[in-house]
């Protein structure tokens, strides 16, 4: 099983955020060859009845993670949400590192079209797709 220290020596940072996202334990972050990859370490606190990451938690690691790197690669300063939809592929096990490589489909001026799947290993969690509109600088 993957450890901290594995994802440090991976590459990997922690982001503890502000907000929602820093209550949910931040996110983990890298860039590889100009790629922006985010992860999460889910903790016993994201778990469901079930016992697995609950879906409420990947939909919020999704969103930041479409969200973050629409404004990173269009430099926007800010994002909102337009629309965001998910497809469980399978559960996501409490301790076992998840990551996602949001691809830009769209750029315009001030919208970006964003898909990506979560990754647990090799093993695909979660499909999504999103839009985003993006502010001007001046906003």
């Amino acid at each position: 099983m993957m450890t901290i220290d594995d994802l440090i020596a991976d590459g990997w940072t922690h982001d503890p955020s502000e907000g929602l996202i820093a209550h949910l334990g931040g996110l983990w972050r890298r860039e590889v060859g100009g790629r922006h990859q985010l992860g999460l370490w889910p903790e016993p606190m994201h778990a469901n009845r079930n016992g697995v990451v609950h879906g409420g938690m990947l939909m919020t690691f999704v969103d930041r993670a479409f969200g973050m790197t629409a404004r990173l690669v269009a430099g926007a300063p800010r994002g909102a949400t337009i629309s965001l939809s998910h497809q469980f592929v399978a559960p996501l096990q409490i301790g076992s590192f998840a990551s996602v490589e949001p691809k830009i489909v769209k750029l315009t001026t001030r919208m970006a079209f964003v898909e990506g799947t979560v990754f647990a290993g090799d093993e695909p969690i979660v499909q999504a797709q999103g839009v985003w509109r993006l502010a001007a600088s001046r906003e």
